[in-house]
């Protein structure tokens, strides 16, 4: 039987090391790669992972389930993110040395195997591109699979303002995708060119 995340909590606020363990084997991938689309850096984003998790493990008590364990859990992601980044520039401006951080190419993450990786890059380029607000609906709704009630909470906003900014995101990333990707939307457009020929 699969235990929900909720009951997973309630076990670990009383010590359940196992409950825990659970609960990180089955988000761990999904806050890596929020992380990864916020930061761009492999390596941060592990880092912002094993720190979202080190700070569940200290807070989990204060989870009372009255929302999604998904909605806390990426509150906690998204200021975890927000601390890493502004640590970041902090680290940048104050050293004489470029490049404090490696920036690790888009391509290199390991989600992006089985697909095209140009379009796979091409993709999270234009993610990284959105204003701020419009990356955090983009990437909490579609790529973390939060609902608009749940990225509502956790962004602080009303689910009127996450429709709205969703609805702009997807309109700016679909002008930048076509623009650099024509062949796939005319594809997508196409459905009959999809089809083979009939003899």
């Amino acid at each position: 039987m699969v235990e929900s995340d909720r009951k997973l909590a309630k076990l670990a606020a009383k010590g359940d090391g196992a409950a825990l363990e659970v609960l990180y084997r089955r988000h761990v991938e999904r806050v890596f790669r929020y992380a990864y689309l916020r930061t761009r850096h492999r390596d941060v984003a592990c880092d912002i992972a094993q720190e979202v998790f080190l700070r569940v493990t200290r807070s989990v008590r204060q989870f009372k389930g009255n929302s999604e364990f998904t909605t806390w859990l990426f509150a906690i992601a998204r200021t975890t993110t927000i601390e890493f980044s502004r640590r970041q520039q902090r680290e940048r401006q104050g050293s004489a040395e470029p490049g404090v951080l490696k920036l690790i190419p888009i391509e290199e993450d390991p989600a992006d195997q089985g697909f095209d990786a140009g379009v796979r890059r091409q993709v999270r380029e234009a993610i990284h591109q959105l204003p701020g607000q419009q990356r955090d609906a983009i990437v909490l709704c579609q790529i973390s699979g939060l609902s608009i009630k749940d990225a509502a909470e956790v962004l602080g906003w009303s689910q009127s303002r996450v429709k709205v900014t969703l609805f702009r995101a997807r309109h700016k990333l679909k002008d930048w995708l076509r623009q650099r990707l024509p062949d796939e939307f005319e594809m997508a457009s196409s459905p009959t060119k999809r089809k083979d020929n009939p003899k």
